[in-house]
């Protein structure tokens, strides 16, 4: 009885550990409720390391903290940027509404349900959905890069496009600044995203460790091409991984000498 017992805490352990290890990954939304909203290209990233979520609602980026009991889940201390969109305001607006309704949540092969009152909410899928090279290649005019390093004192945020940088330190980004920029710096960014596989980045491993511990704060770089955004899991700022080192220089580079200005 004492062995049986022993081996069955054991299988109860390791299935938890398995459900957070599957938990900490990017799924793409494929339906809120009985809607398919694909075409959206809406996803959420969970970093099991530090329990933040982060992704893209329609419009906007999101980011917060996540808790997780066996198959129990919350959301706390969300918050997103504040751009408007016409043609997707509806389905963001949705879709986090939902994501504070959620209370469980099951994972079977590549696909998470997040439910609410015992309820499907929300499907995703942790395979790509992408709308493939030649589309990408259209969003010429909308790439964008945008870091994010967060701790418990301290937020940075840079956005980055072909017209301007915008900057924040404010968490719930109320309060951003917004910078034109050079023609010579968007074509170094840009040369610099042209060099990345933005499809493998959120395959990333980090060098070190630290953000896990409060040694440096818990950093993301997202590459966006339309409305199809790819991101890092997280890193230690200052210590991003090597295929993104260049364009994290760059970046922290643009910004600084962007304020001192």
């Amino acid at each position: 009885m004492i062995t049986n017992s022993c081996d069955s805490s054991k299988k109860a352990i390791e299935n938890n550990s398995k459900i957070q290890e599957t938990l900490s990954e990017t799924y793409f939304i494929t339906h809120l409720g009985d809607n398919d909203v694909s075409s959206y290209k809406l996803n959420i990233t969970f970093d099991e390391t530090s329990n933040k979520i982060t992704g893209f609602a329609g419009c906007n980026s999101f980011f917060g903290s996540y808790s997780v009991d066996n198959n129990t889940i919350s959301f706390s201390n969300m918050a997103s940027s504040k751009k408007y969109c016409q043609e997707t305001m509806a389905i963001e607006d949705q879709f986090l509404k939902s994501l504070n309704s959620v209370d469980s949540f099951s994972i079977s092969d590549s696909m998470i349900s997040l439910s609410g009152k015992d309820t499907v909410l929300i499907k995703g899928s942790n395979t790509i959905i992408t709308a493939g090279k030649n589309t990408v290649a259209n969003y010429e005019n909308k790439t964008q890069v945008k870091y994010q390093a967060l701790s418990r004192n301290s937020f940075d945020f840079i956005l980055i496009s072909k017209s301007n940088i915008l900057i924040s330190k404010d968490k719930n980004l109320q309060n951003v600044n917004t910078y034109l920029i050079e023609t010579e710096d968007w074509e170094a960014i840009n040369k610099l995203i042209e060099a990345i596989d933005a499809e493998t980045i959120q395959d990333l491993k980090p060098p070190s460790t630290k953000h896990q511990f409060d040694g440096a704060p818990h950093t993301t770089l997202a590459i966006i091409h339309g409305d199809v955004e790819y991101i890092t899991p997280t890193f230690d700022h200052g210590n991003p991984p090597q295929t993104i080192e260049a364009l994290v220089n760059k970046v922290l580079s643009i910004k600084e000498n962007t304020v001192k200005q």
